[in-house]
């Protein structure tokens, strides 16, 4: 089979504003997804206006061929931005067609395995079905036991995104709300340092080392 790409499709859905999906379909029946993030209507006309003329008709097989030419095409307006990120979906989907077609996880068609197993640590959001944000801001102690008892063993948590000037733009990018507009901030006052340290006391008070810790700072931060 050749795997011709005959379609390709974008989904959206209401759940994940801020989230874009891509399906490559191909004249075999097989059906490639990928996914990118953000600000996905502009993704969207990229990958129908700009990415589907120079890639249907092609083999799926073909894709550093595609991956190069979507890539020049896109660098003439820099190396970032909604182009990248269509261009990465595509290629999300096209491996996940050739992982089908072939029966072999991507892993093998890559290079195989460096590990058997990979560690994973808890991002604490909050959505409908947890509360992890308001927990690690104040229990983060109880947060961090919970988390061992399931198996995790490092989380991420962001106690100093509050005090910065930015603020989420929820109704703009939907209810995520990650993008944050206006000056990062320029200086952290004590107190707001010691209120922010609070969560990684109460963790180590807790669980002491056997949680691992990773702060975020989500661009709200300049260096000093």
């Amino acid at each position: 089979m050749m795997m011709i790409i005959d379609r390709i499709e974008t989904i959206r859905v209401p759940e994940h504003p801020n989230s874009l999906w891509v399906q490559i379909h191909t004249d075999d029946g097989l059906v490639g997804l990928g996914e990118t993030y953000y600000l996905p209507g502009a993704v969207e006309s990229v990958v129908h206006d700009f990415a589907a003329p120079l890639i249907l008709g092609g083999r799926a097989f073909d894709r550093e061929r595609h991956w190069q030419e979507l890539f020049s095409h896109a660098n003439f307006f820099g190396y970032a931005g909604a182009e990248m990120r269509a261009v990465s979906a595509l290629d999300i989907a096209l491996w996940d067609l050739i992982g089908q077609h072939t029966r072999l996880p991507i892993c093998d068609l890559i290079g195989g395995r460096c590990r058997d197993t990979i560690p994973v640590y808890n991002t604490c959001v909050n959505t409908p079905l947890h509360d992890d944000q308001d927990a690690f801001l104040s229990r983060a102690g109880d947060l961090a036991e919970s988390l061992l008892a399931e198996g995790i063993a490092h989380m991420k948590v962001w106690p100093w995104d509050r005090f910065a000037p930015q603020r989420q733009t929820a109704g703009r990018v939907g209810p995520a709300g990650w993008s944050a507009v206006g000056p990062p901030g320029h200086r952290l006052p004590a107190a707001d340092l010691q209120a922010g340290l609070e969560t990684v006391r109460a963790i180590r008070a807790r669980v002491g080392d056997r949680m691992a810790i990773s702060i975020e700072g989500h661009s709200r931060w300049d260096l000093p």
